[in-house]
């Protein structure tokens, strides 16, 4: 979204149709221009990368996330009582029902709202980011945007939610479990599974940093062939 408050991805390097005369006429000036450019494009990465992360990696934004999925939750559940009282059929019931679903409603859809615009909020920084961690490749730097405990942070409750919701959703299914856990341990999954693919992902670009650019082999060069 253009609205977010966050760097754009690294614009793509124009070709100059001088610059191999430039190089050709004056090697060591050209050289000391591409040290310098590289200097520039280094320190405005880290920078931009940097920035990106304490916004990616927000611990409000986790708080939030968790906030709107109780809520949701709370909203499911007044659903399910709702219809259950709506059954009943007498109009006490059917009126205490109907206050319910409103509530439900009130609840859940806003906060899957907030969800939804969040999820594509991450959706399009993680795609600048990862912009911008594959415009060049510098362990020296990756201490100023290294956030390890705000990856920790969203990994480790992540993962606590994803493994206790999928596995309370799998023996509600193979058992006589109620609709209401049902969709409570797969609410608690699905939230649990978005901090994790976060994490894991900025996890992923923090290895990328400590890897070393592959060489490129060149190929063998075959003796000439003597004339006859």
């Amino acid at each position: 979204m253009s609205a977010l408050p966050l760097p754009q991805p690294p614009p793509d390097a124009d070709p100059d149709p001088d610059a191999d005369l430039d190089a050709a006429a004056a090697p060591d000036a050209a050289a000391g221009r591409a040290a310098a450019d590289r200097a520039d494009l280094l320190a405005e990465r880290s920078e931009e990368l940097r920035e990106l992360t304490a916004w990616y990696l927000a611990r409000r934004r986790a708080l939030l996330l968790w906030l709107a999925t109780g809520l949701v939750a709370a909203g499911w559940a007044a659903a399910w009582a709702g219809w259950r009282y709506v059954a009943a059929g007498d109009v006490v019931s059917v009126a205490l029902g109907v206050f319910l679903l409103a509530l439900a409603a009130g609840l859940a859809v806003p906060s899957a709202l907030a969800v939804a615009s969040g999820a594509r909020d991450d959706l399009e920084a993680r795609e600048r980011l990862r912009a911008w961690a594959r415009s060049a490749r510098d362990r020296d730097t990756l201490a100023r945007w290294h956030s390890p405990g705000r990856a920790l942070f969203w990994l480790l409750p992540s993962l606590v939610l994803c493994c206790f919701g999928s596995a309370s959703a799998a023996m509600t299914a193979a058992g006589d479990g109620s609709a209401l856990t049902l969709g409570l341990s797969v609410l608690l999954a699905g939230t649990g599974a978005l901090g994790m693919v976060k994490a894991v992902g900025y996890y992923r670009l923090v290895s990328r940093e400590l890897t070393p650019v592959p060489e490129v082999d060149e190929p063998p060069h075959e003796p000439p062939h003597e004339l006859p």
